[in-house]
């Protein structure tokens, strides 16, 4: 895969991105989906594995929050609230998948990492932009991803796991809601402003397409939480 880094930008497969943010040396940090670990499935080291990313995951998300504050100073002060909040709860999701995989017996920098989230969002000038990508797209497909993680673990008898999936999914909730709401108010009082969301989800679709290998294609259709969408303004 074509890769270049250039100051705080890095090109691959002809897509610009946000170079990654930061990393202890502990960590494996890999560019390429391709180079990420893959456990054998049903595997005790494939559960480690879905910790050590899950714990990396709400590690992107705090800096994507943490990022937009910093980049977009004169936003209302109630959309920045929910960003601050937000980047406490990230934060505290961290802690908790970090600590599950040390009592299940793994480490950080057990697995590989990819900052591909960080570096896609980033890489949008617009808070609009960014809290379509970020708390609609992603966070709303978390939804779904940690509902199933939720039953997943449940039914292996790790209810511990799952119930710590299933707070970190309460928390997503609030995320997407808030985005939601304010895209919401913007139809009514900024409606040009929903363009640059419009805009960046369509780029999504494209940047998605070239940075994803075939063979890292969702094996299987995860179901849509359609209950939990509804609580968060979907």
């Amino acid at each position: 895969m074509d890769t270049a880094t250039i100051g705080f930008i890095s090109v691959r497969n002809g897509v610009t991105l946000r170079a990654s943010p930061a990393r202890e040396s502990a960590f494996n940090v890999v560019t390429d989906q391709a180079q990420m670990h893959k456990s054998p499935e049903g595997s005790a080291e494939s559960f480690r594995e879905q910790l050590h990313s899950n714990v990396n995951e709400e590690m992107q998300s705090l800096e994507i929050a943490a990022q937009s504050l910093v980049d977009f100073p004169d936003e209302p002060w109630e959309i920045r609230l929910c960003l601050a909040r937000q980047c406490w709860d990230e934060a505290r999701h961290a802690w908790l998948f970090f600590n599950r995989l040390v009592e299940l017996g793994g480490r950080k920098g057990e697995f590989p990492v990819i900052n591909q989230e960080w570096g896609v969002v980033c890489m949008f000038d617009s808070l609009v932009a960014r809290l379509a990508i970020q708390n609609r797209v992603f966070e709303g497909g978390s939804l779904d991803v940690f509902k199933e993680a939720a039953e997943v673990w449940a039914a292996m008898g790790d209810q511990k796991t799952a119930d710590i999936m299933d707070a970190v999914l309460v928390d997503e909730i609030r995320h997407s809601h808030f985005a939601n709401e304010w895209l919401e108010g913007l139809r009514h009082s900024q409606p040009s402003q929903l363009l640059k969301a419009i805009a960046a989800m369509s780029k999504l679709r494209t940047m998605s397409r070239d940075l994803t290998p075939p063979e890292h294609v969702m094996e299987h259709d995860i179901p849509v939480n359609e209950e939990d969408r509804r609580h968060a303004g979907f």
